[in-house]
């Protein structure tokens, strides 16, 4: 079914076109009874309505019937008859912005913005629909500096902060969008915590590639006083300390984290098989290894502690996770094709024969190992931000059968 099409009582609505029209019949209708008033106070009678009047709701049936085109041209009509019509030119604006012909859209803003009668209000949500427009065209430049206008011009207008706060986002302003979400917190009093977190988090890593780990520190220190169950900041911290030859440190940051959540355990290890070190180190990290293996890990971190207690030449205790892992989940390619690996390496030709057998025998459609709780997107990829549904924290590793 098409997502822009609404069904109600077994009829199709498009609903860029339900959008529009709701958004111009109000304001239009207002000013169509002010003008019939008008015209009986001054005790004239038409025949009929006036032309222009005429025209605007033809405008608006071809809307409603999906017919964008011959909507522009009634509407453009209903311009020339009566040029002083505002709600005509922010349907124009609105239907040239759902043709993609965003120019077009844009100097429709731009005319409304010009009219010296034209009041405030009308004027501030021409400059937002105009906004809406650069932003729709790819001039996301254009788009945040008109946003700032808007809010420069309107403080606790909170649809201006979430667009120009998304925009943010997209450019990797993050100390921007972390100042617009407190804003946004005072406004909606609403507890965004988790979300400035990820900022923080997000801006320690730009910090951490222009080489100013303690400028990074201060951030994912921050990014943890906001949210204590933040894994995204966790794992960083980890990773900064690491980066400065504070191994302890960071292991301790992580065992933490997988202490709290299990299910996390595997960014942790995949962390740990991209590093190694002096003899020291690789006792302390072979302790960690140990002690992670007594938690109650899932199939996938049972697959990543197997790779980092090989990588370390502790095969016994590798093959063991393989085992548990592949004992969770029969169907784990990885796993069975690391265990056959393995096997072939110690000349178990047989062994690993096996192994692909069932490898064969358990191949099917992949499956991705994250979902979003939220809309159900799926990936291979941790993602902090789902782009389905555009929420924070709900792409969450998959549950076994899930």
């Amino acid at each position: 079914m098409d997502v822009n099409t609404l069904h109600i009582g077994g009829m199709g609505f498009n609903v860029v076109a339900v959008l529009v029209t709701v958004t111009i019949l109000g304001g239009a209708l207002g000013y169509f009874l002010a003008r019939r008033k008008a015209r009986k106070e001054s005790l004239l009678q038409p025949a009929g309505p006036p032309k222009d009047y005429t025209v605007f709701l033809k405008g608006i049936q071809y809307i409603l019937a999906n017919d964008t085109d011959q909507a522009i041209e009634a509407f453009t009509k209903a311009v020339q008859i009566n040029s002083e019509t505002i709600e005509t030119y922010v349907a124009l604006g609105n239907l040239f912005r759902a043709k993609g012909e965003i120019d077009r859209a844009i100097r429709i803003r731009q005319s409304i913005l010009l009219r010296e009668r034209v009041d405030a209000e009308t004027k501030l949500q021409a400059l937002f629909d105009m906004a809406l427009d650069y932003k729709l065209g790819g001039l996301l430049q254009r788009a945040i500096s008109t946003f700032e206008e808007v809010i420069s011009r309107a403080p606790k207008r909170l649809d201006a902060y979430e667009e120009l706060e998304s925009l943010c986002e997209a450019t990797h302003d993050w100390q921007r969008a972390y100042e617009l979400q407190q804003e946004m917190r005072k406004l909606s009093n609403t507890n965004n915590q988790h979300i400035m977190a990820h900022l923080r988090t997000e801006q320690a890593k730009i910090e951490i590639e222009k080489g100013n780990l303690d400028s990074a520190q201060a951030h994912l220190k921050k990014a943890l006083s906001l949210d204590s169950h933040c894994v995204h900041a966790s794992l960083q911290l980890g990773e900064l300390y690491w980066l400065k030859n504070k191994k302890k440190k960071a292991l301790a940051i992580w065992k933490k984290l997988v202490h709290k959540n299990t299910k996390w355990a595997h960014l942790v290890l995949v962390r740990l098989q991209e590093k190694d070190g002096a003899a020291d180190e690789e006792t302390r990290v072979l302790d960690f290894l140990e002690h992670i293996a007594e938690e109650n890990l899932d199939a996938v971190a049972q697959m990543s502690l197997a790779r980092c207690f090989m990588q370390r030449n502790r095969k016994e205790q590798g093959l063991a996770s393989l085992k548990r892992a592949l004992e969770m989940e029969p169907d784990l390619g990885e796993a069975r094709q690391l265990l056959g690996e393995i096997l072939l390496e110690d000349g178990d030709e047989a062994g690993a024969v096996s192994e692909y057998r069932e490898l064969l025998s358990h191949l099917g459609p992949a499956r991705k190992r994250y979902r979003c709780q939220q809309c159900g997107l799926e990936t291979d990829k941790i993602l902090w931000k789902c782009p389905g549904c555009h929420d924070w924290d709900t792409v969450q590793p998959r549950k076994r059968g899930g």
